[in-house]
Parts: structure tokens; sequence; C-alpha cells
């Protein structure tokens, strides 16, 4: 089935007679359109794709399942001039839409009610079809080469600004269309910021780093977190360390298709509650992987998310420990009939440099 027909069918059960796609992610899922400027409007009779003159020859090539109509001055304009009409309820992305266009929205089309709706898009491409599995295992693979390659340069002298320089170099060297957020390099006592993105510090001697990085390999994201240590690391950071492996451990082994995100989320924040952490993993337990870095499901605590066979997302836990660093192991996993696939290979082992 295709995904046009699995979005209608979708609007017809919320009752929507028409949908606005603005979400670029979710218009590149729809018709294959990667560039950086379009719209897509889909009635009952035609899906129609919009975008500006820069991309009619990429429009041509990657667009399909849609009518595609170049506009060389100002959409809205163009949406005037053709007289498009739009009738009943049309829903849109809330989260997509700002105001100021919402309104002209409005005004260009009075006769329709404007109904806002959030991931209807995102919990059908949740589900991931074998082609993009297929991509995504590209994508963990690429990262992991990349993991493998800066270790030797994580050493005492080295700044981190450097490290994230070169994980950026490497994704795009060994084949991802680039990095999929900036790299977080987090040295020290700088490993306690959970989202540390790099900075000028220079790496010392017996201190963690942790190392947070992901590609984007023909549109879709990985997601690789390894907390290492430079030098020989003490108890305490051994103890937290295995901590959070551990409860990594236990998540992944209990991931099955039907299960509450919630509850997958409490069996690892049980483990490090118990050791007396709770107050030190203040993040969820991890988020969806596809066209975006952050998708469907959420693996938190507030989640209402299911867990079905297709889902990719990633298991995050970490402990954040002001002033003496931080530890987080993040691996990306598939949700198979009866449990899961690590797609991320990387060593999850204690790495001493």
């Amino acid at each position: 089935m295709s995904r046009i027909l699995r979005l209608k069918r979708q609007l017809t059960k919320l009752n929507f007679d028409n949908f606005l796609v603005t979400h670029l992610s979710n218009i590149r899922y729809l018709c294959g359109f990667s560039g950086s400027a379009g719209v897509q409007i889909i009635t009952p009779k035609k899906v129609r794709f919009f975008t500006d003159f820069r991309y009619q020859e990429q429009a041509a090539q990657q667009v399909h399942d849609a009518e595609v109509i170049i506009y060389k001055a100002d959409y809205f304009k163009e949406l005037k001039r053709h007289n498009y009409k739009l009738k009943g309820r049309t829903g849109f992305e809330a989260a997509y839409l700002d105001v100021l266009t919402f309104n002209l929205y409005k005004s260009i089309f009075p006769n329709t009610d404007w109904i806002p709706s959030e991931k209807v898009i995102e919990e059908i491409a949740a589900v991931k079809e074998p082609s993009e599995i297929d991509i995504i295992r590209q994508a963990t693979a690429i990262t992991d080469q990349v993991f493998a390659e800066i270790l030797p340069l994580i050493k005492p002298g080295i700044n981190e600004l450097d490290i994230s320089a070169e994980i950026s170099y490497l994704h795009k060297k060994k084949g991802a269309d680039g990095d999929s957020f900036d790299p977080i390099v987090a040295s020290g006592p700088r490993s306690a910021l959970p989202h540390g993105i790099a900075s000028d510090r220079k790496i010392k001697a017996n201190e963690p780093v942790t190392i947070d990085m992901g590609g984007v390999y023909q549109g879709y994201a990985s997601d690789l977190t390894r907390t290492v240590f430079v030098g020989r690391a003490d108890s305490k950071f051994i103890n937290i360390y295995n901590l959070v492996r551990t409860a990594q451990k236990a998540a992944m082994r209990a991931v099955r298709p039907g299960m509450k995100a919630k509850d997958l989320d409490e069996i690892a924040r049980k483990v490090i509650r118990d050791e007396g952490y709770a107050d030190h993993f203040g993040h969820g337990l991890g988020h969806g992987l596809g066209l975006d870095i952050h998708g469907e499901p959420r693996i938190n605590s507030l989640s209402n998310d299911v867990l079905t066979t297709g889902h990719v997302f990633t298991i995050e836990p970490g402990v954040y420990i002001p002033g003496f660093g931080g530890v987080r192991i993040e691996d990306d996993i598939l949700v198979t009939t009866d449990g899961c696939e690590v797609l991320t290979k990387s060593p999850r082992e204690l790495i001493e440099l």
C-alpha cells in the first residue's frame, strides 16, 4: 500500500477532507522530495506538491505520487492565481505552521474548517518499511566506523572541537549526507551535561569523555553515544558505567511488540533508581529515529506510545553528576516480532584510552 493511500485512510478516520503538509521530513516521506522548500496539499481527488523555481529539476527527478507545481514568485500568490478550492475539514500540522502563515492560508481558503493535528504522518512513518530499515542499517554502520576511527584521536591535549570536526568530516568521507545533529563531545566535568556541545576545552588525562554523534544516509538518521575514559578509570566511575550498562541491557532484553513505551522506560529507570541515582537520570530513555533525528515512538515515563514491529528507536540511559561527570550509552534498535535487534555495533564495554 502506498504511503499516500495509508495517509488517506488515516485522514478518513480523523474525518479530514484535506490535509496540509508543511514539515519537510513528512513531505520527503510522502513524495520523495529532499529539498528545503516545499508544501503538499492533499485533497480527495488530488495530491499537489508546491515548490519554487530553484527546485524545478530536482522535483521532476524526485517527486512521486503528486502533481508538481512550480511557482516563480510567491507561493501564496500562486495559490490565489490558480484559485484552488478547499472545502470541508482541512487538517494541518500544528507543530510546523506559524501563526502568520496560518492566517495567510485562512485568508486564501476561507471556505474550509482548519483543524490542528499532531503526529498524523509521524505515526504512520514510525513503522519502518524493509527498504527504510536497510537504509538505517547503512547509516548506523557508517557511524560505527566513524566512532572506531576517532578513538585513537581522543587523548590529553586534544580540543573537544577538534574531535567534533573530525566526526563531521568522517561521516561525509564514509558516505553519509552529513551529521544528523551537531556532535556532542563533553570531557571531564562537562560530561555531566547531557547535551554538552563541543567546546574549546582540552581533554585531560584521567577523565571521561562523552561522545554523542549521528549521521544521515539517504535522509535517515543514526544516533550513537559512548562514554570513554582517558587513562585508568577509578572505582566510582566504573560503578556508574556498569550501572548505566546494566540499565541499558535490561531495557534491550525487555523490548517486545505490544509493550507500552512508558513501561520500557521504567525498566531502565528502576535499575538506576534502585542504586540511588534517580535524580541523576532526568531525560527519557529514548526516541524514534527516521527522517527526523527525534521522532516516534517516544520512550519516556509520560509516553502513551505502544511498541510495534518495525519501530526504530534509541535506548540511551545515563547518569550525570555535576562536578564529577556523566555516563551515557546509546544504541539504535529495531523492534522485531519477538524482541529487538541492535543496529549499532560499537563496543558497549568500558573503553579506557
